[in-house]
């Protein structure tokens, strides 16, 4: 067998892979049975790294002449030599999984053979310039540490020097995880060592809360209760690393019904205690992520009563995420939180829309989206929510789009603006819902409210087409007139939106299209055409000076992002460090013996209503109105009337 290993280890070197095509090599059928190798989709591969990885230790043992010793820096060499031989000149993928037990096999040999603590190396290490392998040390060591005979001193001493290796701002730190998982897993495996350790970490100068934590879990995990009321209990009591004892208690991964029992009298112990806050709101998200589902309410009701607590908001919103099911208990908690002084938009939306990558229930949603409504109206945030918008059912979506959009409110319809804006990017929206179906007088809101505030044509009028087949007289006719107002400010963009939405085969929709083509030529005949022969009257020149300002900042602008983008890894850092060559016929090459390559350009538009530029001040106070001003039922009572008649 191990020479059937060798020719396979000297076939992996030689091509640098570790997968192979089934016809590329010859394998020997013992690899397969034996579940060192495996055979899918006509691909080999290894299935028994460990058994690969001893082989190629050995091998190069014999090639290098190498003997480990109590030497754990010089073990480190002959690793990075290894590495070289087989990932120098090329990346092969997997040889990770490789390495890994490469690790794993020589730090226990270092130990069982040699008593290796691995002190000396990490005490080497520094922590300006990390050797690469540190990580891959600190994961081997961490895996093994269970089955390591360390004395309790020689883990704290350890832990401490990889903790401060380890230190990172990321959020997720799975290099310090895996230590913390390694002592935890000590400590439950080794009782009494993990009685050591706990003792030593509360006699450290410098307190660290990760140690002490990661011996409570596992010290719990081993005895459970018995731990807790020998040793816990007296240490809270003394008020002795509370933080931290409670922090190891929610961090036990399997929590029994005594447990949860447990853990309520220390909530209702110290949850008005707001040193240890963060601390009982992960206890009770420990309870909620278990099974034990008498207790989940008492949990909801008491992490609402924290959302007061302004430091606890991150953590709660945070960990909510993660709690499955409970819909509309999770959004009550974040209405809870919204409702506090402290909320602003800016600090929490971003965290609040996190929970709803996991929650796609429309209700949830639209809770919490009223409570916000309430609290900070005509504020633009949806674009935090587009995974949301894009995911959810778009009827029960359009249904709730559509309240906002024809509520009294003005805030709730300022909202639903967002949401449809939102939803118009990619392409303009259209319902999914037949808005012909709706009530009369929610059709008649709906257009008032999407050309009120009034953006591209095409964006918003795409929506409304339906409503010129409407049933309704006054819906149809309201609307088309509408779309002659409209028409004043935006021309032919009006009819683009209205040739590129109506069928042409209906006589109908084509009346309509020569109305509006019609009324756009007669107005402009009327009050634009032959004031463009006047510059006093050209909007154009009585307003060039904005119009001028507005190029001047935008090449500005553009000039600064250019700069910046320069000074980045990037195409434009390319082409800011070399010289160009411009060749004739609009061409550019890096340099003389590259192909040229022809320019192109990009560009972007907008269309901005005629009436802007007649009169700015008022146009943008009229349409302000219209945003901020709540309806009133008595505004609409003449057009219910005229519904009435019309039904009866």
């Amino acid at each position: 067998m191990e020479k059937i290993l060798d020719c396979f280890i000297d076939y992996i070197q030689k091509h640098k892979k570790l997968e192979f095509k089934i016809d590329e090599i010859a394998i020997d059928n013992s690899l397969v049975e034996r579940g060192i190798l495996k055979i899918e989709n006509n691909m080999i591969s290894i299935s028994d790294y460990a058994a690969i990885s001893k082989c190629i230790l050995e091998k190069h043992r014999f090639k290098l002449d190498f003997k480990i010793s109590g030497s754990f820096e010089k073990t480190v060499e002959f690793l990075d030599i290894i590495k070289q031989d087989y990932n120098s000149n090329v990346y092969i993928f997997n040889y990770h999984l490789i390495e890994k037990e490469n690790w794993r096999y020589l730090v226990k040999e270092s130990f069982d053979n040699y008593n290796c603590t691995f002190s000396e190396y990490l005490k080497s290490v520094d922590i300006e310039k990390k050797p690469e392998g540190i990580y891959q040390f600190i994961h081997a060591y961490s895996d093994l540490l269970p089955d390591l005979s360390l004395s309790a001193d020689e883990i704290v001493d350890n832990f401490l020097l990889m903790v401060e290796m380890t230190k990172s701002n990321a959020e997720y730190n799975i290099d310090l995880g895996n230590i913390i998982t390694g002592v935890k897993n000590k400590c439950k495996l080794d009782y009494e060592t993990g009685l050591r350790i706990l003792n030593t970490s509360l006699t450290l100068e410098k307190k660290n809360d990760y140690l002490t934590s990661a011996a409570v879990t596992g010290l719990y995990e081993s005895k459970s209760a018995e731990f807790y009321y020998s040793t816990l209990e007296k240490l809270l009591n003394q008020n002795s690393n509370c933080n931290s004892i409670l922090l190891g208690l929610s961090h036990v991964s399997v929590i029994t019904d005594d447990d949860c029992t447990l853990f309520i009298e220390i909530i209702n112990r110290y949850k008005q205690d707001e040193l240890v806050r963060i601390s009982i709101l992960s206890l009770l998200f420990s309870i909620l992520r278990s099974n034990h589902k008498s207790y989940h309410q008492f949990c909801f009701l008491e992490i609402g009563t924290m959302t007061v607590d302004e430091k606890a908001a991150y953590f709660i919103l945070h960990n909510i995420c993660f709690i499955n099911s409970y819909n509309r208990e999770k959004s009550e908690v974040v209405n809870q939180l919204v409702c506090q002084k402290y909320f602003t938009i800016d600090k929490y939306i971003q965290p609040i829309s996190q929970i709803f990558w996991y929650i796609k229930d429309i209700e949830s949603f639209k809770t919490v989206i009223l409570a916000i409504i309430q609290i900070c109206p005509f504020k633009n945030f949806m674009r935090k929510f587009q995974s949301f918008l894009h995911s959810v059912d778009k009827v029960e979506l359009d249904t709730f789009l559509i309240e906002l959009l024809t509520d009294n409110s003005a805030g709730k319809r300022f909202t639903g603006m967002d949401i449809f804006h939102e939803l118009s990017l990619q392409k303009p929206y259209v319902f999914s819902v037949d808005i012909l179906l709706l009530p009369t007088i929610i059709q008649y809101k709906l257009w008032v409210t999407l050309t009120g505030d009034f953006n591209q044509p095409n964006e918003r009028l795409t929506a409304l087409m339906p409503l010129i087949d409407a049933k309704s007289d006054l819906i149809r006719e309201s609307f088309i007139c509408k779309l002659e107002v409209i028409s004043e400010d935006y021309g032919g963009h009006v009819t683009d939106v209205l040739e590129s939405s109506l069928d042409s085969s209906n006589l109908a929709h084509n009346a309509v299209l020569s109305r509006i083509k019609n009324y756009i030529c007669d107005f402009y005949d009327q009050n634009t055409s032959f004031k463009n022969t006047l510059n006093e009257f050209n909007p154009y020149q009585t307003h060039s000076k904005l119009i001028n300002k507005y190029n001047d900042f935008f090449h500005k602008h553009m000039r600064e992002t250019i700069d910046q983008g320069a000074k980045k890894d990037s195409l434009l850092s390319l082409l800011g460090t070399n010289t160009v060559q411009l060749s004739k016929g609009g061409g550019w090459r890096l340099a003389p013996d590259k192909e040229i390559t022809q320019l192109s350009s990009f560009g972007s538009s907008f269309t901005m209503p005629r009436t802007y530029f007649i009169h700015p001040n008022q146009f943008d106070m009229e349409k302000g109105m219209i945003i901020l001003n709540d309806w009133k039922d008595q505004e609409f009572a003449d057009i219910i009337k005229i519904i009435e008649n019309e039904q009866h």
